[in-house]
């Protein structure tokens, strides 16, 4: 099985109004929703884990469940806005109507046989991340010199972050990128909420400069 594979079935697959897939659900006859910010999902389970994460360039990177939504809120952590979610497929247990001979790694979430009882939808909730922090890269430009890449970048000095955000050069928003604060952290851990971990910004900037001088040696040669 692929990282793809691996990726879809853990975390399921979601779109928003602009992608292509949200449109191919509507012309299959889900009902449009009423709110453009609605996230259409698929899911492997009816009992997903506490965060859903989306590819690296998505503009919702996780989906979370009821739980840590009313957590979140409890803590009145900031830079989070929440938006719905219609979960329009689930693939259950037992029989499937067929098996996936190629595609996109999407194609594996099926319905089960129609004879099976139906599975209550889980409730989830979409995350955008509002919180942005106005950061300090290496080069100049904002991009590596040889692979156009966004430059590794370091924290302003002595300047607050929201407790989630995405970085931002001279205002433009760093797609891709999502950070938290220690205290966002210390909420999903307290409340023991699943499928997440954090890695320190310091040491994924030091991987991130690693792979993209390695990235550049690569092109150049």
């Amino acid at each position: 099985m692929s990282d793809d594979d691996d990726h879809v079935r853990a975390n399921g697959m979601w779109y928003e109004e602009w992608q292509s897939g949200y449109h191919d659900i509507l012309r299959a006859g889900h009902r449009r929703p009423r709110f453009k910010s609605t996230i259409l999902a698929k899911l492997h389970s009816p009992h997903p884990p506490d965060f859903l994460h989306a590819g690296p360039l998505a503009t919702v990177p996780f989906l979370v469940s009821d739980r840590a939504r009313k957590r979140f809120r409890q803590a009145g952590l900031s830079g989070i806005r929440f938006s719905p979610v219609e979960v329009v497929k689930i693939a259950t247990k037992g029989l499937r109507e067929r098996a996936p001979r190629h595609g996109e790694p999407e194609d594996a979430i099926l319905k089960a046989r129609t004879r099976l009882p139906p599975v209550a939808a889980p409730r989830l909730h979409a995350v955008r991340v509002i919180g942005r922090l106005e950061v300090v890269p290496e080069h100049d430009s904002g991009r590596c010199r040889g692979t156009g890449f966004v430059s590794p970048f370091a924290l302003p000095e002595s300047e607050s972050t929201p407790d989630l955000w995405m970085p931002t050069v001279r205002g433009r928003r760093l797609r891709g990128w999502v950070f938290c604060s220690a205290r966002f952290r210390d909420v999903v851990r307290e409340s023991e909420l699943s499928n997440i971990s954090f890695e320190e910004f310091g040491a994924t900037m030091r991987r991130y400069r690693r792979e993209s001088r390695e990235k550049d040696r690569l092109d150049s040669d």
